[in-house]
């Protein structure tokens, strides 16, 4: 005899679990670029929980900001 259980918030949990290590990756993968020096700027978009958007941007320079943010918002709202 074979017992079947399907539990919907275990299932939750190994996707939020395998979502966090995959952004988690991606960090890892953007911090190893910029110590090796592969990237000198950069924009990454985020949403919060409560469904807040963050453009965040690290740039040398003003314009170099204002580029990228509109970069990050463009790919924000087509995404």
């Amino acid at each position: 005899m074979e017992v079947v259980s399907i539990n919907s918030k275990r299932k939750e949990q190994i996707q939020e679990e395998e979502q966090k290590k995959a952004m988690l990756e991606v960090i890892d993968f953007i911090r190893q670029a910029i110590d090796q020096g592969v990237i000198k700027e950069f924009v990454a978009c985020s949403i919060g929980n409560d469904g807040e958007c963050q453009i965040h941007v690290a740039a040398m320079d003003l314009p170099g900001s204002i580029g990228l943010f509109e970069i990050g918002k463009h790919i924000l709202i087509s995404g």
